[in-house]
């Protein structure tokens, strides 16, 4: 196996004279130990557990709501159609289908937008400002990630509840 990467990492005096007494034990270097407890826990339920868990502070919904989608480029404002994929009480994903005017979701950089969406059992719209994250490009769609910046309390607890 060729090794042409190197990282390294700080550890305390006690620590390291640890690592090299169990090296030495299991007649290898250093760096094939380290490589072999790290390769061990990896392939291990536990390093498997801990590299699927949703690290998230506030777990996703996946869901599908229609929403509209507007904000300020320059001077000029923009209003997009788009849908909800998913939602959490600190960020929301959202699919804007391609049309002829989309220079202002081109650019990744997105900036500040509103968002307009109705939840099911809800008599009114929620509005929640965002700020825009990521935007990727497909052929035929942008999905834009934004976390919240701002929303009226009636919104968020309308929002609080329908997530859980």
């Amino acid at each position: 196996m060729s090794k042409d990467t190197m990282i390294s990492f700080r550890t305390t005096e006690e620590f390291s004279k640890s690592l090299k007494k169990y090296a030495k034990k299991n007649k290898v270097t250093l760096s094939g130990f380290i490589d072999a407890v790290l390769q061990d826990f990896l392939q291990s339920q536990a390093g498997q557990d801990i590299l699927l868990q949703d690290r998230r502070r506030f777990p996703r919904q996946h869901k599908a709501i229609p929403a509209i989608i507007s904000g300020h480029n320059g001077a000029h404002k923009y209003f997009h159609a788009s849908k909800i994929t998913n939602l959490s009480l600190g960020g929301i994903n959202l699919v804007v289908p391609k049309n002829g005017n989309d220079s202002d979701l081109a650019d990744k950089e997105l900036g500040a937008f509103d968002v307009v969406f109705a939840l099911p059992q809800e008599d009114r719209p929620i509005t929640i400002q965002c700020q825009g994250k990521r935007v990727f490009q497909t052929s035929d769609c942008y999905q834009v990630g934004a976390s919240f910046d701002d929303t009226d309390l009636d919104s968020y607890q309308a929002l609080q509840s329908y997530l859980y």
